[in-house]
């Protein structure tokens, strides 16, 4: 008799965003008593579809440790593949906190490569590019390139990457200056791979800055690590 009226163990539930990883909403705790039955809710969502679960979407509670994962997906998002490539912008372009989002930061120039790590087909015939956390750009004025660290052009690589040495400065005080609650990405060289991510507001020390062609302005932070100077913001400047 008093193994019925003891609780079970709870059950998280997450409702989450498949593609960002963000909760849609905040994750639910499900409880109940030994052998209790429960049912985990497929919620719907404005602008998203469900898309799969992980985990019992029923079941009895019982003395382990349970979790159910619920994803959706942007319902104007088509198809969406993890990619390794680099676009050549052929004019001024805005970035995006996602696609079809809210503009950010300041657009890049022209005539600049930027390496792209995911690709999504949305269901209007539009294709948009991730180059960072948050960080999105219409495909429109601009072309697919090799990778500009390994092609043979020696005009095209002498652009990149000999005209990019580290001029080495004095430590200098700066801050992340992004979206609340979000992060840029750190790369191990300047259109390498991603290492690190940096919070908005988070205080940073730079020792080196580097510029492609006078167009892109990469800092080194920390142990050889580098970011744009987009989303950064050096002590002494002031607030525009």
């Amino acid at each position: 008799m008093e193994e019925k009226f003891k609780t079970g163990n709870p059950i998280w539930v997450y409702y989450t965003n498949i593609d960002t990883g963000e909760n849609l909403i905040v994750p639910q705790l499900l409880r109940g008593f030994m052998g209790e039955e429960y049912s985990v809710e497929k919620k719907q969502f404005d602008s998203y579809r469900f898309l799969k679960s992980e985990g019992d979407l029923t079941g009895t509670f019982d003395n382990k440790p349970h979790s159910v994962h619920l994803y959706y997906r942007n319902e104007n998002w088509g198809e969406v593949e993890a990619i390794e490539m680099y676009l050549h912008l052929d004019a001024v372009t805005p970035v995006y906190d996602m696609p079809n989002g809210m503009q950010v930061g300041t657009p890049f120039p022209e005539d600049v490569v930027l390496k792209a790590f995911h690709r999504v087909a949305t269901k209007s015939g539009e294709f948009w590019y991730e180059i960072g956390s948050d960080q999105w750009l219409k495909y429109d004025h601009m072309t697919t390139v090799d990778n500009p660290f390994k092609t043979e052009d020696k005009a095209f690589q002498s652009k990149l990457v000999d005209n990019m040495s580290v001029i080495p400065i004095k430590k200098t005080k700066a801050t992340i200056d992004y979206l609340p609650n979000r992060s840029v990405d750190v790369f191990e060289r300047p259109y390498g791979d991603k290492v690190d991510e940096l919070k908005d507001g988070q205080e940073i020390i730079i020792t080196g800055k580097m510029s492609d062609n006078g167009e892109i302005t990469w800092y080194k932070v920390g142990n050889g690590k580098f970011i744009t100077s987009n989303y950064v913001k050096l002590e002494d400047q002031d607030d525009d």
